[in-house]
């Protein structure tokens, strides 16, 4: 089979360890629906996003792609299951030094090429070069995901760093260095 994929990364700073978004991120990732109930991923998903858009002003860096390329689909996708292992985690808290501190929330998802949400998804992330990367921009892109039919859907994912532990948010030094240099700052 051939797939398309979309994947999407933001990092927005911390509002303190109390943070509601990131704990209501946390949470609901935590009490994800069971694979192949198609309904309730797509609930689940939209949530997600819709939380994530109400905070868009908070977006700082990001990265984003959609290949509607069989031919690079299947391994860019094994790139963001990778990140899953959190290899970019930090495993120890940041010394308190009262600069901000960061979570990063990702997702991708794999879709049957060419089909009915491969083709809505194409469509709406035809993006003028200008608009790429801009907080407006990824706002946008996270009204794709509830598009979609998640029968369409061969694989998805979405994490959350730091994690469950906001003594573990990265600091904008970790944001800097060499695990996170793909990301873009936003305008």
């Amino acid at each position: 089979m051939k797939y398309s994929i979309f994947s999407f990364q933001v990092a927005l700073p911390m509002e303190g360890r109390s943070d509601s978004l990131f704990h209501e991120l946390s949470r609901r990732l935590r009490s994800a629906p069971e694979e192949g109930n198609y309904a309730r991923m797509h609930d689940h998903y939209s949530s997600l996003c819709k939380m994530l858009r109400a905070e868009s002003r908070r977006f700082e860096r990001g990265v984003w792609d959609y290949w509607d390329d069989p031919s690079r689909a299947t391994n860019d996708y094994q790139d963001w299951v990778n990140g899953l292992e959190g290899r970019e985690a930090r495993r120890v808290s940041a010394p308190e030094d009262g600069s901000p501190r960061y979570m990063v929330f990702a997702l991708a998802m794999l879709l049957k090429y060419q089909s009915e949400s491969d083709q809505r998804l194409l469509r709406h992330c035809n993006i003028p070069e200008a608009r790429l990367w801009k907080r407006q921009t990824f706002a946008e892109l996270l009204k794709g995901p509830p598009m979609l039919n998640f029968l369409h859907v061969q694989s998805h994912l979405a994490y959350l760093l730091p994690g469950t532990d906001a003594s573990l948010a990265l600091t904008d030094e970790d944001l800097r260095g060499k695990d996170w240099h793909y990301l873009r700052p936003l305008d």
